[in-house]
């Protein structure tokens, strides 16, 4: 019996000495102290950098060469987000507060040390116009902008919906075509059909749907070899026949006015009066 016990309390003993002692050492509380500290003071000069009584934006400067753009309704776009801390400025939000404005491409804002911030806005180039209310960028960008006055010169396109990025894309075709002759395309529209039409020099043209591209090269011989010097004189050319085409001339049209005729019925009239066959032969 008292060997018993006397076993019992060893084993007791030898299991208190194996479990691990639940105590930090110093050098532990040293280190669990300073990141307290290095984290506290990084809070608090983090809230100190931030304060716009110690550091805030006293300039805002604008840049770009703006044409459609203007600087001052940027600055009032931009306003209620520049102000604040130098370094607690959302830099992000306010580049997209101004890509949303009609007219800027991109936009890039930085901070310059101690109290700048600086804003170069890329204005939208437009190279064409679209349905008549639309503009085109180069790059194919539709946008719609208010109140916008539009260079004439810009080439006129219209089509179907949605179909503005591929009509650029045959204007461009068309035009690297006619560059070597100096002829500039002022209009080009598709219709339901898909069949296009293109306007040079105040002359409407027709294409039809099928072999557009050698439809355009014919006419720009044409244009070089028969027809440069008297360009003002033609109303229309129709390039939808197969061996051929047909012109309808501005005097044609004005003698046959003077008697009074629909103008529809004159256009199908001098166009098979024009109508040359074989034509292509020039070509």
């Amino acid at each position: 019996m008292f060997k018993k016990n006397k076993n019992k309390k060893r084993m007791s003993a030898v299991r208190k000495n194996l479990l691990p002692k639940k105590t930090v050492s110093k050098k532990n509380m040293v280190r669990l102290f300073l990141v307290c500290l290095v984290l506290g003071s990084g809070l608090m000069a983090n809230k100190w950098l931030s304060s716009v009584t110690i550091f805030p934006v006293k300039q805002v400067k604008v840049e770009g060469e703006f044409i459609f753009l203007d600087e001052e309704n940027i600055r009032k776009r931009i306003s209620k987000y520049s102000v604040g801390g130098f370094f607690d400025l959302d830099i992000s939000e306010l580049r997209n507060q101004l890509v949303t404005l009609h007219w800027v491409d991109d936009a890039f804002v930085r901070r310059e040390w101690p109290d700048k911030l600086v804003i170069r806005v890329v204005e939208k180039k437009p190279v064409a116009k679209w349905n008549s209310s639309g503009i085109l960028t180069a790059e194919g960008h539709l946008f719609y902008p208010k109140n916008a006055v539009i260079s004439n010169e810009l080439v006129e396109l219209s089509g179907p919906e949605n179909r503005h990025g591929y009509v650029l894309s045959e204007l461009n075709k068309i035009q690297s075509i006619y560059y070597p002759a100096g002829i500039r395309v002022s209009k080009l529209s598709q219709n339901e059909r898909r069949s296009w039409k293109m306007e040079v020099d105040g002359i409407e043209i027709n294409l039809g749907r099928k072999e557009i591209y050698k439809k355009v090269e014919n006419f720009s011989v044409i244009y070089a070899a028969l027809f440069k010097q008297k360009m003002k004189e033609i109303r229309l050319m129709d390039f939808r026949y197969t061996n051929g085409f047909s012109i309808l001339w501005k005097q044609d049209v004005m003698s046959e006015l003077t008697d009074k005729k629909d103008l529809m019925s004159n256009e199908q009239n001098f166009m098979t009066k024009h109508f040359l066959i074989g034509a292509m032969k020039y070509v």
